[in-house]
């Protein structure tokens, strides 16, 4: 029978209520509400301290306070620390002292783009648990900077509007932003009427307005907006690397099957290409192996000056030292035997670049330190010579590499590179190069020493030639005012300290 008959009539229509899903709110820990306000404090801080001002002990300090920050977060969420996460901590707590070590804005900087993309990684290995530098560290810094990061660029702004919804204070802060919104045309009006009217009014609020929108607010405003997607990128970062639930985690088996599929060229190719080029550098040398050897004997060849000379060797090596690393890479990457199944040719190859390289580097490096024998040292020959060091260094493990298929290449790199880098901030190149010229005009190797140079040097020249006496308080004095280092902010690091002690002192 039919249920919806009842004595003999339809019955009537009764609609079912429909149970919605109601979606669940995330829930988010305490630590991480306490992380979104904290990173977006130290996005503001970073992109006033770092990006727009000179640094100093405000830096060091900003980039401690991040870095304890988090390892705190971290540990919060149970993530464990092997031996090579500490080591790489301690890399970066001690590459943070050198904003406070030098007032040079060039070393400055770079410490601040390798801080930045070692503490990513650092985030990364701890959430990974790596025990070491990992084998295909190129997929794993995309991951650690890019990939992780803006995988949850919007989830601090989710937090932070939760958090606000769930709160009186956050409700209350809503309206009360709303109303003061309402208000700014009326007020605005207002006062241009009792501005008309009273001319002592008039004074004040102008005074106010002028404070207002003055150039340090609109920096302020400026550091405020660019603030915001530095805090989101940050945050980002640190809720992936401990939510990594749907995320695809770093396979090496993965890498090496994306590396093998790349593999189309034949080896025959290869080799066919790359012999021309290595009967070419064996032709150049012989062809120039007077000027190339003229280097190692501090002989000019004729018709040179020593800045020619050495400047042309520059060009040879950069332009030669791309080309041969780019034939390097395609050869490695792109051969169809290679990796495990590299053939003893494809190696020989490899082998035969590389050394055609270095020599071309120890020839550049001789004719560098020819030149600085006459002329002294600047900065571009000691952040040159500096490169030249660490590509040849490249290349040798290159070499190496060949032979011992299993050493762990990325590493070895990662360890010559941060022991290179170190050496590069932790000398004071200015500081450096100005003990240097001093002591080779008084022995008499220079002619005249380059004093003009010298002061328009970051303090860390400054203080060497102020010790020695080779330059003035009054040049000092008179130099310093049209330097940007030297803002409120510049002097918050140990040679502008000394700097300015020892000019006041001076003229006291």
């Amino acid at each position: 029978m039919n249920n919806n008959i009842y004595n003999g009539e339809q019955a009537p229509y009764v609609p079912q209520p429909v149970t919605q899903k109601v979606k669940e709110k995330p829930v988010y820990s305490k630590a991480e509400v306490v992380l979104s306000v904290f990173v977006f404090i130290a996005a503001f801080c970073f992109m006033r301290y770092v990006v727009f001002h000179a640094m100093g002990f405000i830096t060091t300090g900003l980039y401690i306070a991040i870095i304890t920050a988090a390892i705190v977060y971290l540990r919060k969420k149970e993530c464990s620390f092997s031996k090579f996460n500490k080591v790489l901590t301690g890399v970066l707590y001690i590459f943070s002292i050198v904003f406070s070590i030098t007032a040079n804005n060039f070393i400055k900087t770079l410490d601040a783009l390798f801080l930045f993309g070692a503490g990513a990684y650092l985030v990364y290995s701890i959430g990974a648990d790596n025990k070491n530098v990992e084998r295909f560290m190129p997929y794993a810094l995309c991951k650690a900077l890019f990939e992780y990061p803006f995988s949850n660029f919007g989830k601090q702004a989710a937090i932070t509007s939760d958090s606000l919804s769930n709160s009186k204070a956050g409700s209350n802060a809503k309206y009360i932003i709303t109303g003061l919104v309402l208000t700014v045309p009326l007020t605005a009006v207002v006062a241009a009427l009792l501005m008309s009217a009273d001319d002592g009014l008039q004074r004040m609020l102008s005074g106010i307005a002028e404070r207002i929108f003055s150039e340090e607010i609109w920096n302020i405003i400026l550091q405020l907006c660019l603030a915001i997607p530095c805090s989101l990128y940050l945050f980002g970062m640190f809720y992936t690397n401990t939510h990594l639930n749907g995320l695809a985690v770093l396979d090496e088996n993965r890498c090496k099957q994306r590396l093998f599929n790349i593999r189309f060229v034949s080896n025959l190719i290869v080799y066919t290409a790359v012999t021309p080029i290595c009967i070419l550098y064996v032709m150049f040398f012989i062809s120039q192996a007077s000027y190339f050897l003229s280097a190692f004997t501090n002989s000019l060849p004729e018709g040179y000056t020593y800045a020619d000379y050495a400047r042309q060797g520059f060009f040879e090596l950069f332009a030669v030292a791309l080309i041969n690393l780019g034939v390097l890479c395609f050869m490695s990457l792109f051969s169809k035997k290679t990796g495990r199944e590299k053939t003893k040719v494809l190696k020989f190859y490899s082998v035969t670049i590389s050394i055609f390289t270095i020599i071309l580097i120890a020839t550049a490096i001789s004719k560098m330190v020819m030149y600085i024998d006459n002329y002294g040292l600047t900065e571009l020959r000691v952040y040159t010579s500096w490169f030249m060091v660490l590509l040849a260094f490249t290349f040798v493990m290159i070499i190496v590499k060949q032979f011992r298929y299993d050493m762990e290449f990325a590493k070895h790199f990662s360890i010559m590179f941060t022991v290179m880098f170190a050496i590069l901030c932790f000398s004071r190149p200015e500081a450096l190069i100005a003990r240097y010229n001093i002591e080779m005009y008084e022995s008499g190797y220079l002619d005249e020493l380059d004093t003009n140079t010298i002061l328009n040097m970051s303090d860390d020249g400054l203080l060497v030639a102020l010790n020695e006496g080779e330059v003035t308080v009054e040049e000092v004095n008179e130099h310093k005012e049209h330097l940007y280092q030297r803002d409120s902010f510049g002097k918050l690091n140990i040679p502008a300290i000394l700097v300015d002690s020892k000019t006041q002192r001076d003229e006291l």
